[in-house]
């Protein structure tokens, strides 16, 4: 049986990733990697519960996601606003970010996320797109968002536990 998604953390999701934004998260103990994101969807497909990410490759978790099957999205209370602007506006690869930010990560089944999540969710992936141009059906989209033509990695994830925190 497919592992069923609690309606208050669906409902959660969707309002924290537009309002609010969330950290995803990739890795493992030893090295792991995090990014705020602003975009991303949560749902039903191949008759599994998906998230949907979207991220660009030159981020440095890019490379996290390609290498490690399992990822985390969590969100967080409006008070934590600070702490993820300086998780997204920095790179890991030369700044200890997560030290700057004050959270505190924390595994959960290995799967690298933070204590301060008011809900965390654990997920593996199940397929990886690239996005590009002649898939746009409304071109202004492809303007608006990828001037430069950096298109995102989308990658589709089944979820696997949710884990909320009150």
């Amino acid at each position: 049986m497919p592992f069923a998604i609690p309606d208050n953390a669906v409902t959660r999701a969707f309002q924290n990733i537009g309002n609010e934004w969330a950290l995803l998260t990739a890795g493992d103990a030893e090295h792991f990697n995090t990014m705020t994101i602003g975009w991303g969807s949560v749902g039903f497909i191949w008759q599994r519960p998906v998230v949907t990410v979207l991220v660009r490759p030159p981020r440095y978790t890019h490379e996290f996601m390609d290498k490690f099957e399992r990822f985390s999205v969590s969100f967080y209370d409006h008070k934590y606003r600070k702490a993820l602007t300086i998780l997204g506006g920095k790179s890991g690869r030369d700044t200890d970010k997560i030290a700057l930010s004050g959270l505190t990560p924390e595994f959960v089944d290995g799967v690298p996320t933070f204590k301060e999540a008011n809900l965390t969710v654990i997920t593996r992936k199940i397929y990886r797109g690239q996005l590009e141009s002649a898939g746009f059906l409304v071109p202004s989209v492809d303007a608006e968002f990828y001037p430069e033509k950096d298109y995102h990695t989308v990658y589709f994830a089944e979820l696997l536990k949710t884990v909320e925190n009150k």
